[in-house]
């Protein structure tokens, strides 16, 4: 999960003002940073049109933030974060990855889209649609598809694969909420002006493109991954004849990049058949794929569907949590909570149940009490960085004039930007807590980060040299390194 704005939330908005109010922060269009641009002038091969608008979509931090309580839908083509879906499929892709002798680590992008796809790209990353998720009808099917993928990129297959030099370009991209949105309200809605560009044309499908030489290959090594594992292998061949009996369009949008011939069908099925692993299903991983499906239902779909699709006498914990989660949105924030704490009291040691509860008491304006789940599913997944954020707002906006919770806060953000320092979110929160300790020199700095990474040269290099003239000697270099790589981003 990630963070931005969203221009009706008004709460929020009028309580994100503070000692920022007086800064511009409106991005120049949103790009490249400075140290990608110059790695690509390095670069002894020029990138191609099309990879370099994937890189720098990538680079781009697209703010937006989806008050799902008060709005509809989450926009189509967007990636999206959230920590639960994400380490769910990490996990998953993880122990493929090892079977496969794939030395990198798994990488998952989240796109908001309909559509019926997935894509290996470079550098381990795996770019995975919603629309996979909710078309998948079981672990089994969604396993095939990511075993698949992973054949793709221990066959080398990634299109533009020549250029694979310029993977180090690829960051951990920072992205749009799926939860906890309006927690981390704030600024201006013209932030998003110049960022929401539609993330499928970000891969204008030749980057995910495939040779049907290439999809029998993957599918090929799929099967043998999912055999050493242990895991079912019929999923491959379910969700081939799923999009083969299932869509109604006039071209099913798997099929352009992974081509899908009868002759690929009859393999696949052959496999099968032949398999000496007999195991049909994995309780456990169905539970979580159930849960991470019934999660996107209740935050992407309409409200009254999700209820709908949920029935209350389905007491399964997917169809609570997306119950509650379409209760949420609907704004019947006492039937939201009443559901979730059947699910806390069950599960008192799920993060993800706590850290939605201290989202809906946030949105409510009970901020103490927000602040508390928080910090109680901070306590059970310590390095979750969004929750870390969900955290340190909500003790920046309790107002309560304690320096140890600035401190906190700081804290917190710190640990935050440190292991993802491309975080532009947690880079404004930031220089607020600095603000707020009156400490202008750290929050110049902040501000410096954040243009920085906006590519908004002016302000980078008016805060940096703010910034430059700290008496603390780490401001100052830092602040020096930013204003000595402000020129190459300019030419």
């Amino acid at each position: 999960m990630v963070f931005g704005y969203y221009p009706h939330c008004t709460p929020c908005h009028s309580r994100a003002g503070g000692n920022l109010e007086q800064y511009n922060w409106t991005p120049a269009y949103a790009g490249v940073t400075i140290e990608g641009r110059a790695m690509i002038k390095k670069s002894k091969k020029p990138l191609g049109a099309g990879l370099r608008k994937f890189f720098t979509l990538l680079f781009a931090c697209l703010f937006l933030c989806l008050s799902t309580a008060q709005t509809g839908d989450i926009p189509k083509d967007q990636f999206i974060s959230d920590e639960e879906i994400e380490q769910t499929l990490t996990d998953w892709l993880s122990q493929i990855f090892k079977v496969a002798n794939v030395s990198m680590k798994p990488k998952v992008l989240i796109l908001s889209s309909p559509e019926v796809n997935a894509g290996a790209t470079l550098g381990g990353m795996i770019i995975v649609y919603t629309g996979l998720i909710l078309k998948c009808q079981n672990v089994n099917q969604l396993l095939g598809v990511l075993a698949h993928e992973t054949g793709h990129i221990a066959g080398a297959h990634s299109a533009r694969a020549a250029e694979a030099q310029n993977q180090a370009l690829v960051p951990a991209v920072a992205t749009m909420l799926l939860s906890g949105a309006a927690a981390l309200a704030a600024g201006s809605p013209d932030l998003l002006a110049a960022g929401l560009a539609g993330g499928a044309q970000v891969f204008e499908r030749g980057l995910l493109k495939h040779s049907r030489d290439q999809e029998e290959t993957a599918d090929a090594s799929a099967l043998r991954y999912l055999t050493a594992l242990g895991w079912p292998t019929r999923g491959l061949g379910e969700f081939l004849h799923l999009l083969d009996t299932n869509y109604t369009g006039p071209t099913d949008p798997y099929t352009l990049t992974h081509p899908l011939s009868n002759e690929r069908r009859e393999k696949v099925s052959l496999f099968e058949r032949q398999a000496l692993v007999n195991v049909q299903t994995l309780p456990k991983e169905e539970g979580k794929f159930q849960r991470i499906k019934g999660k996107i239902n209740g935050f992407m779909n309409k409200p009254d569907a999700v209820l709908r699709e949920y029935k209350s006498t389905d007491k399964s914990i997917a169809a609570r949590y997306a119950r509650s989660i379409a209760l949420y949105r609907k704004g019947r924030h006492s039937e939201a909570l009443a559901v979730l704490q059947g699910l806390i009291d069950e599960h008192p040691s799920d993060p993800f149940f706590l850290e939605l509860k201290g989202q809906i008491y946030f949105e409510t304006g009970k901020i103490s009490e927000a602040a508390s789940y928080f910090r109680q599913a901070l306590k059970l997944l310590p390095k979750a960085q969004t929750i870390s954020m969900l955290l340190a707002q909500a003790l920046l906006e309790s107002q309560i004039p304690d320096s140890k919770i600035l401190d906190e806060a700081v804290s917190l953000l710190m640990e935050v930007v440190d292991h993802a320092p491309e975080n532009v979110f947690a880079w404004r929160l930031l220089a607020k807590a600095y603000g707020r300790k009156n400490q202008m020199d750290h929050m110049a700095l902040c501000l410096a980060e954040e243009a920085f990474l906006f590519n908004n040269v002016p302000m980078a290099k008016s805060q940096a040299q703010k910034a430059s003239k700290s008496k603390d000697p780490i401001v100052a270099k830092r602040a020096k390194d930013i204003l000595g790589q402000i020129e190459p981003a300019g030419a």
